[in-house]
């Protein structure tokens, strides 16, 4: 193994047996080490989960206006474009066997350079057997802590803070794993930890829970009993063994037990009347499969039955099923559920966690950084850095479970400013961004899938191109070509890796990606170049405008923002074009709008509007750089400013596409004034409002949203909200309902062969 640059002769001490043991190198999982900070540990009778905080370096793309560097007003483009490095903090969560914490450690150690704490925060039963290598390996001191306060610190955190946390398995359903939105309220609900034994815990605020009871039949039962049944010693084997064998073969049931009568009783003839029940009077041998099937049904549904039951005692109908015992695996997870469903008669339901086993490590971790005020901050998944939910089926996926081997990685990245909901809702609780689940639906699924892998030639072209100093930019862009392709290819086994699939989560991904490898904004020189052409041609669109009717004009803006929309990189057959015929301009783009009536037509409503009083303030979510917003948006704006409604246009808080970012729109809105007295004036009287909306994504979801922003929407008490574009208003929030009047522009584009 290779040292890494400027380490010198360091110790690298484990290293080897780390690698004998893991298919991906150990500098991919123990991920931006040498910038660790902070630790925490949960170690379970089994599995460990380890936590750090990093800072990550890495390239942000700043724009400046010429007139703040003494520039000419003339010049080509309205603002320089520097790129400069950013720090930016990572939470790195890690799961591996106990068996690996020895080697583990040493890798850990050879490669902490800047950690600035002495203390390492432990939770787990684990953390006493393992505290005094912990402490001679890391040179660290175990801090140890509550085992119930971390668990649940970490749940409320998952659910706060990652969208698709929670899903209900359906056996019977095309889509196995159905997600859910979250819910404002996450409280009151129950809590099962399944690790090596149960626990179960009843959580009614952020610092109010109560241990209400538990079991010692759990994970741990299932590997040891199973082990001692097949002589696996992998606990990734055992469920592998379980996902093939029949339990029949190995249960008595119902039917075996009464034959026909069984119906006159009112129960199913395949119900298990007794587990292993067969095995103490057939005198034959049974499969290791079959075994490893009929324990996890056991063990399964002793548990399902025992978290109904206290959730009925407490009148709780959430049940959130939490610890690495189950780990994605449907054959737990459909025991679990069907057993909660029997037994409550439908009226409990069983949720499942993406990151079921992390949830002790990030409580602990948070306990350590209570200082730091973690929670005064959204986060977000790192999708480039996140294993994502993996079956253990080997016939579902055997590419993504060798991936990583007996590891899964998991990395949240902190955003620099809280998210909430829009205020303006109807109902934030059954809001769902998205308008097609690809999870769901199988064609659309491969449509798409298949136009992120053929327009993904051209993005790593343009991210190369947009750093033409740079000597290792095609290096770079070679890697997440491929890191993105291998994240397609598994999404294409396992749709509901990282919660449910949408064009929102592949797109995010692909910036995620980018981003790893140090193309934070690959369209930053294109939207450099159509700013400044399009702000050359402000005044005469503006002139042309004024000489119109009212009437007249009405239909001359709603179409100069459609034609403005029809900009967008992102649509490949829009990208083929620009490419190839580049006078393609704002008049061409109008000639090729479709005649009335369009597609969705709500026109003639919109005028009889405006024929009434003026809306009290507009929120404008914008779509992209260039003529879109300059050419499209702005008349817009202004003719709502002259009609006496105010304006706060929201911008994308960092790039995505060609999309216009908050410090882009700042710029093109101060040349604008320079030429308009009104977009002057109501910028000088802040009737027209710039802000950011907390995204770095080419769509819109309503309910993670800059507080900033929120805020402002209520004191001004808007009105009106316009969604311009694709990504935005069709791709997400094609039905979301809000409590005032609402907007919807975009272009779909088709391209003819």
């Amino acid at each position: 193994m290779a040292e890494r640059g400027g380490r010198g002769g360091r110790s690298r001490s484990g290293d080897s047996n780390l690698d004998k043991s893991i298919t991906l190198p150990p500098d991919e999982i123990f991920r931006n080490l040498e910038n660790a900070k902070r630790f925490a540990i949960d170690i379970g009778g089994s599995l460990t989960k380890l936590a750090y905080y990093s800072t990550v370096q890495h390239k942000v793309a700043r724009v400046r206006s010429f007139d703040q560097s003494g520039k000419d007003m003339e010049h080509e483009s309205p603002y320089e474009i520097s790129v400069q490095e950013e720090i930016t903090a990572r939470l790195h969560f890690i799961k591996f066997e106990n068996t690996y914490i020895e080697t583990c450690l040493d890798f850990i150690k050879a490669h902490l350079v800047n950690t600035e704490t002495k203390v390492i925060k432990s939770t787990g039963g684990g953390a006493y057997k393992f505290k005094e290598l912990i402490e001679k390996k890391l040179g660290l001191k175990v801090d140890k802590e509550d085992v119930m306060t971390c668990l649940i610190k970490g749940c409320n955190f998952v659910l706060k803070n990652i969208p698709h946390e929670v899903f209900v398995y359906q056996k019977d359903s095309d889509t196995e794993f159905r997600f859910q939105t979250n819910h404002p309220n996450i409280f009151p609900y129950l809590l099962v930890n399944i690790g090596s034994g149960v626990s179960i815990v009843k959580v009614e605020t952020e610092d109010k829970f109560e241990w209400i009871g538990g079991s010692s039949i759990g994970g741990g039962t299932f590997w040891g009993l199973g082990t001692l049944l097949t002589k696996t010693k992998k606990f990734d084997e055992l469920l592998q063994l379980a996902s093939k064998g029949q339990h029949t073969n190995v249960d008595m049931l119902v039917k075996d037990v009464y034959g026909g009568a069984c119906l006159t009783l009112g129960l199913s003839g395949n119900l298990i009347a007794s587990s292993f029940g067969k095995s103490a009077t057939a005198d034959k041998e049974f499969s290791k499969e079959d075994m490893a099937k009929s324990l996890l049904h056991m063990i399964s549904n002793d548990i399902g039955q025992l978290a109904c039951l206290y959730a009925k005692l407490h009148n709780l109908d959430k049940i959130y099923f939490g610890g690495f015992f189950i780990r994605g695996h449907p054959v737990t997870m459909r025991t679990i559920s069907y057993s909660i469903n029997f037994f409550s008669k439908g009226e409990v339901q069983a949720l499942f966690l993406r990151h079921e086993g992390y949830l002790g490590a990030i409580g602990a971790f948070l306990k350590g950084a209570e200082q730091d005020n973690p929670n005064q901050y959204s986060w977000g998944e790192n999708y480039a850095g996140s294993s994502g939910l993996m079956s253990t089926s080997p016939d579902l996926c055997p590419m993504q479970r060798a991936r990583s081997g007996t590891f899964d990685m998991f990395e949240m990245d902190r955003l620099e400013r809280p998210l909430v909901n829009l205020p303006l809702l109807k109902d934030p609780s059954t809001y769902i961004p998205d308008t097609v689940d690809l999870t769901d639906d199988a064609m659309a699924r491969k449509y798409w899938l298949t136009c992120f892998e053929e327009a993904l030639d051209g993005v790593a072209k343009r991210a190369a191109a947009s750093q033409p100093d740079s000597v290792d930019a095609a290096e770079r862009a070679e890697k997440f070509q491929q890191k993105y392709w291998d994240k397609l290819q598994s999404l294409r086994q396992q749709p509901f890796a990282y919660g449910t699939l949408t064009v929102r989560s592949l797109l995010d991904t692909r910036e995620h990606c980018l981003n790893e490898f140090n193309f934070p904004d690959p369209y930053s020189k294109v939207k450099q170049k159509e700013n400044g052409i399009a702000l050359k041609c402000f005044q005469s669109v503006i002139e042309t405008l004024d000489s119109l009717g009212w009437e007249e004009r009405q239909f001359a803006l709603v179409k100069g923002l459609l034609a403005g929309n029809v900009f967008d990189w992102g649509a490949k057959a829009v990208s083929d074009v620009l490419e190839s015929e580049p006078q393609f301009g704002f008049e061409e783009a109008k000639e090729k709008l479709q005649e009335r009536p369009w597609l969705e037509d709500s026109y003639n409503e919109w005028i009889e509007r405006l024929k009434g009083p003026p809306h009290k303030c507009a929120l404008i979510f914008a779509d992209n750089s260039g003529i879109d917003i300059i050419l499209g948006v702005f008349p817009f704006v202004r003719e709502l400013l002259s009609r006496g409604t105010e304006v706060i246009l929201a911008c994308n808080s960092g790039p995505a596409l060609n999309d216009v970012t908050y410090s882009e729109s700042l710029i093109v809105a101060e040349r604008i004034a320079s030429m308009d007295q009104i977009i002057q004036s109501a910028l000088r009287e802040e009737r027209l409002l710039l802000v950011q909306t907390g995204s770095s994504s080419p769509c819109l979801d309503l309910s993670r949203l800059d507080k900033g922003l929120a805020t402002l929407v209520r004191e001004r008490k808007t009105d009106l909200v316009i969604i311009e574009g694709m990504g935005r208003a069709i791709n997400t929030n094609y039905y979301a309902a809000l409590k005032c009047e609402t907007l919807k522009l975009a272009v779909i584009i088709f391209k003819c062969q």
